[in-house]
């Protein structure tokens, strides 16, 4: 046992190296694909169709090919047009396409749930179109896409992996690079595993934390966050003695 102990603290620094840079690519890509998926969703959404037939390509493109291939054109391919980026780029800027593409759709379902009401109610007030959007539509959407936001966020860290096979010492690569030089690879890879359950468990809970602060206090999504069951219990026992009330009559 203390051997096994030993072993394990001898692998934990290279594998933790291997999560910062994973982390980093992480962070670094979520921004790169909200702003893509920002852009791409206004172009989605314009009336102009110069604006709108190439978002509706991009996106097709994105859902119809790989994550691997994606990488693969950017860091292998382009290079043969002169287009050079250093792998770690490379990767950050596949997975924020890719990813920026599939937002696009979820902040353009976000955004059309809003009624159409109150966007014509908040101009008959005389505010702008960017008032509209930034006071009006903008919470209401993001507490509508929030959970799908985080399911997202988990994805896209776990698919960093990816760009292990373009050398970016991420933590599915320095695990790989371990278990390559000792050996010992179902030790490597179940530790491999623990810290990508970790993080993402991490990030899920804090996802979790931002759904019920922005829920609206006594509806049914803000108990379902709160795993408040007795609540919901009673609120569907409510609404079926109502039902049935309505039906006598």
């Amino acid at each position: 046992m203390q051997e096994l102990i030993a072993e394990i603290l001898l692998y934990l620094p290279a594998l933790l190296r291997g999560a910062v840079w994973t982390i980093s690519l992480a962070a670094a890509s979520t921004v790169g694909a909200l702003a893509v998926g920002l852009l791409v969703c206004g172009a989605r959404m314009s009336q102009s169709a110069l604006l709108s037939a190439p978002a509706k390509g991009f996106i097709s493109i994105i859902r119809g090919t790989p994550l691997l291939l994606q990488i693969f054109y950017i860091y292998y391919g382009l290079p043969e047009v002169g287009i050079v980026f250093p792998a770690f780029w490379a990767g950050t800027l596949a997975l924020s396409l890719n990813f920026g593409g599939y937002l696009a759709e979820l902040f353009r379902g976000g955004i059309q749930s809003v009624e159409p009401g109150q966007r014509q109610a908040a101009a008959a007030l005389g505010l702008r179109w960017l008032q509209v959007f930034a006071l009006v539509i903008a919470p209401q959407a993001f507490r509508t896409i929030l959970p799908a936001l985080g399911n997202y966020a988990t994805v896209l860290l776990k698919e960093t992996s990816l760009v292990a096979t373009i050398s970016v010492l991420e933590l599915m690569r320095a695990g790989e690079l371990l278990a390559n030089a000792t050996f010992r690879v179902l030790l490597i890879y179940t530790l491999v595993g623990l810290i990508y359950y970790i993080i993402c468990t991490l990030v899920a809970r804090l996802f979790t934390s931002a759904e019920r602060r922005v829920a609206i206090p006594g509806s049914l999504a803000a108990e379902i966050v709160g795993s408040n069951k007795d609540a919901i219990l009673d609120r569907f026992k409510r609404n079926l003695l109502k039902a049935r009330s309505s039906n006598k009559y």
